[in-house]
């Protein structure tokens, strides 16, 4: 098991995790970051086009490793 820490952004700001996580590897807790990043994403999606809900896996030492982003897009579609 390994230790790692995940960084959040939401429409609060950052927040780094003072509590590390364990899991069995690092392929698990970037699924496990999948899932906070949904139930950020039910709390309120981003507020404005361009904006992004993110999470920083970091390893046992605080070394990011993995970045997962949610944007919200808004393409306007000129009728034809």
């Amino acid at each position: 098991m390994s230790l790692f820490y995940f960084k959040t952004v939401d429409n609060d700001g950052m927040v780094p995790d003072d509590l590390p996580f364990e899991f069995p590897d690092l392929f698990a807790a970037v699924e496990e970051a999948k899932h906070v990043l949904a139930e950020m994403a039910l709390d309120g999606l981003p507020q404005w086009p361009g904006g992004s809900l993110g999470i920083e896996v970091q390893n046992g030492d605080r070394t990011p490793i993995v970045r997962l982003r949610l944007e919200l897009k808004v393409d306007y579609v000129r009728p034809s």
